[in-house]
């Protein structure tokens, strides 16, 4: 049963979980790619493009899951194809960091799937 939205009497003990990892390519609606950079408990930071500059920016797990999707779409590329936007359009440090620091590091390993 869906919890009423009006109830303020009951409370949820699942906090909504954010379910990405660390150079995990995204792609929103307008099929536009993003790299989340850093993950914390309730949020995530991507890079991607904004206003026309390469930027990082800091989503909550309901915008997330409300505006991007996983895109299949290589990391080395997805990272390629985003510094070379950077060069293009221009970039922000805290993106150019973000993004030279996947490129040491590489991607977080993600654990395979245990069901379909």
């Amino acid at each position: 049963m869906a919890k009423d939205p009006t109830d303020c009497s009951t409370v949820d003990f699942i906090a909504p979980g954010l379910h990405v990892t660390c150079g995990q390519v995204l792609m929103d609606r307008q099929r536009h790619i993003a790299i989340v950079a850093k993950k914390g408990r309730t949020c995530a930071h991507l890079v991607r493009v904004k206003s026309g500059v390469l930027k990082l920016t800091r989503h909550t797990a309901k915008e997330l899951v409300e505006e991007w999707s996983d895109a299949d779409y290589p990391f080395e590329r997805a990272i390629t194809k985003l510094l070379e936007l950077g060069k293009q359009h221009g970039i922000t440090d805290a993106a150019r960091l973000a993004l030279e620091e996947m490129l040491r590091t590489g991607r977080e390993p993600t654990q395979q799937r245990l069901f379909g």
